[in-house]
């Protein structure tokens, strides 16, 4: 069975215990949703607000990558001593949550309207504002100043972030992965240190991961399940989506 998925640190240690039966392909996490227009058997871990637009995806009731403190797959930098900001400058592996609640963020929370542009400069510049997705926020130690965007949002919402979800278009499909594993995050945390040692960060971002490991989440309860549909109804709020819409829960 194939499985798409973004590459990042997170979907990394969710992979190291998949079964081996399971074939994971690797894309941007823009990109992801569109391989099951023609891999219609397939699952895939898709950026939670690309629902939005793929409203009829089945979404695992059971599994998925939520965070609700200072681990993220995305972080805000901000200049020292700065006021109002304008403009951000976002890169790395950027999707359509980043876009979208960064813009929702600072309206929300600091009455600004911002600029959000794409960055492809080899490196950051100082004195800029950025967001990055991805691993650069940690193979690069910057995240050490850097402020989560995952505890911006769960804060916002007063439930988890569900930054990633399990789709498919197949019931089957899901239904059958779902059969094989109990409970992610129980075989992830046995599994922990070995995951981490595999990963190509600096050993302080393996010991910052590991020590806030309790801030992140592969099962979906219903304390996940509620802040994925927040997050929907927020979209719809901010004018973001046309209507509020039921997920559809496998």
């Amino acid at each position: 069975m194939k499985l798409f998925a973004p590459q990042n640190i997170y979907t990394s240690i969710l992979e190291s215990v998949l079964p081996d039966w399971m074939e994971v392909v690797h894309r941007p996490a823009s990109l992801v949703v569109k391989e099951l227009e023609k891999n219609t058997e397939a699952l895939a871990i898709i950026p939670s607000l690309e629902l939005i637009k793929n409203k009829t995806l089945l979404v695992s009731g059971k599994f998925g990558i939520s965070f609700d403190g200072i681990l993220s797959n995305s972080y805000y930098y901000f200049s020292e001593g700065e006021r109002l900001i304008k403009k951000i400058l976002v890169r790395g592996d950027v999707s359509i949550n980043e876009i979208i609640l960064a813009k929702i963020l600072f309206e929300e929370r600091y009455s600004s309207s911002v600029e959000l542009v794409l960055d492809t400069a080899d490196k950051m510049e100082s004195g800029t504002d950025y967001i990055v997705s991805g691993d650069y926020n940690f193979t690069s130690s910057k995240y050490e100043k850097a402020i989560s965007l995952a505890d911006e949002v769960s804060e916002m919402l007063d439930f988890p972030y569900v930054n990633f979800v399990l789709v498919s278009k197949d019931r089957e499909s899901l239904t059958n992965f779902e059969k094989q594993i109990e409970s992610l995050d129980e075989l992830i945390e046995e599994k922990l240190s070995d995951s981490l040692e595999k990963l190509e960060i600096p050993q302080s971002g393996k010991d910052f991961i590991k020590e806030n490991y309790s801030t992140v989440y592969f099962d979906l309860t219903e304390n996940e399940k509620d802040g994925l549909t927040e997050l929907v109804k927020l979209a719809y709020y901010r004018g973001i989506s046309e209507d509020i819409f039921d997920i559809k829960f496998v």
